[in-house]
């Protein structure tokens, strides 16, 4: 109801201006407490027709030995990127993020050490693709003397363009016990 003043009506009415204001409280709260996904929203989607795919549809290596040091590397893990027509896509973007990375992490983790003094386990790390369109793991892609199925959890990789909320490619990460 507007305000009177002097017997006349005039303005916006307090109540409509706390109904407004409420409103853009609750939204803005909604919003924080959202974390990634209400940022995630405008994120643009991949360009129509990019495709990404794993060299294989899954990947298992024999657990490091008792002897031999936890963070050896997991090679042979290749992500290629290409557009609609099969041209690679060269200087794109990738997110590389390991599923359950917590639980996973005495089996597989991605390691940063980039710069810094000690080797850095990850669940995710961002990659650029090469000028054929493909991006090889193996530099940072470590697996250690557990065996997944010890751990209870079956990692999977997944592959996505950053600043898109689509899954490009996925691929089962498995750490077999030692022979």
């Amino acid at each position: 109801m507007p305000e009177q003043v002097d017997g006349e009506e005039r303005g916006t009415s307090r109540r409509s201006v706390l109904r407004t204001t409420g409103a853009l409280l609750a939204g803005l709260a909604l919003g924080a407490g959202a974390g990634g996904t209400a940022a995630a929203v405008g994120a643009p989607a991949p360009a129509p027709g990019v495709r990404g795919s794993f060299g294989a549809p899954g990947y298992a290596w024999r657990a490091t030995g008792p002897r031999a040091r936890s963070g050896a590397t997991a090679a042979g893990v290749v992500f290629a990127l290409v557009s609609h027509d099969g041209r690679p896509l060269p200087g794109r973007r990738v997110r590389f993020s390991l599923s359950a990375f917590q639980t996973a992490r005495p089996s597989i983790w991605l390691e940063v050490s980039e710069g810094l003094k000690s080797a850095v386990p990850h669940g995710y790390l961002d990659l650029d693709t090469h000028t054929d369109g493909t991006v090889v793991l193996d530099p940072w892609l470590r697996h250690g003397a557990v065996p997944t199925a010890a751990v209870g959890t079956r990692p999977v990789l997944r592959a996505q363009l950053v600043g898109a909320e689509a899954i490009l490619a996925s691929t089962r990460l498995d750490v077999l016990s030692a022979p």
